[in-house]
């Protein structure tokens, strides 16, 4: 009797790992269930609006700086995307975090991306990040923060470079210079703790050794173990008297989660 008992436990811890993952639950952001904070679905603008640049195709509410429009909310609040962290658009001329677009046209649009669309198409929605190298510095962590409603281990995300940062390090745009050989763009995704303090760190190069980002590139995340919160900032080579000259965007998109380790 006792050998078929530690048979039975053996058994046990054996068929352990292939239980978790039965119960192991795997979360796609679905950009078609985004709201705002009350519970408005994201639409998008048909017009030019009020911003500084061209709306059309991006969500209306984009330079909207009351309290609802401060998160974006998808799949039911399992992520929650930072927008506008400094509280101020400045009368609709300024806005950091994420937005969503849709926009199509690769035009050197702040709004766009070079794939012209998310992972499931031209024209269908995705994530337009502004990182804030102002804001960022003044509350401490970046603009650009995702909560999640728990804690979930980050399987992967899909990171696109943004049309205007394309003009930017392939023409120059304002005062920016296009990238030689020497330059770098990096996108730095940590996994950050209760106290907003980085516990894990990613590195994705959009510009590097002359090679330059052109697609959607699916980015491993299984390196930042498990935690509730990501934090997406971006450093160029680029630099000038006030900080960045590279315009300092990126678009993402099929960011995913699980309940396990994978």
């Amino acid at each position: 009797m006792k050998h078929l008992r530690l048979i039975a436990l053996s058994l046990a811890y054996s068929l352990s790992p292939i239980a978790n993952n039965l119960f192991a639950e795997q979360i796609t952001m679905d950009l078609s269930t985004a709201t705002d904070l009350k519970g408005n679905p994201i639409s998008y603008s048909k017009s030019y609006g009020e911003g500084y640049y061209d709306l059309t195709d991006v969500w209306e509410q984009t330079y909207n700086d009351v309290d609802s429009c401060r998160q974006i909310l998808v799949n039911d609040g399992v992520f929650r995307l930072s927008h506008l962290p400094s509280e101020m658009s400045y009368g609709g001329f300024s806005w950091e975090g994420f937005t969503l677009s849709t926009v199509s046209q690769d035009t050197a649009c702040v709004f766009g991306c070079v794939a012209n669309g998310g992972l499931a198409g031209v024209r269908t929605p995705y994530i337009i990040g502004y990182y804030s190298e102002w804001v960022s510095a003044s509350q401490g962590y970046s603009s650009n923060i995702i909560d999640f409603n728990g804690e979930y281990y980050p399987e992967y995300v899909y990171i696109c470079q943004n049309s205007n940062t394309m003009e930017g390090i392939t023409h120059g745009v304002f005062n920016s210079r296009p990238f030689t050989q020497e330059d770098t763009l990096t996108l730095i995704i940590q996994a950050l703790d209760s106290n907003m303090q980085p516990t894990a760190t990613i590195l994705y190069y959009l510009a590097v050794s002359g090679q330059k980002n052109n697609s959607w590139v699916k980015v491993p995340l299984i390196e930042l173990g498990k935690t509730s919160c990501l934090s997406f900032s971006m450093q160029t080579t680029e630099i000038g008297e006030f900080g960045s000259n590279t315009p300092l965007y990126f678009a993402l998109d099929g960011l995913t989660i699980n309940t396990e380790m994978s």
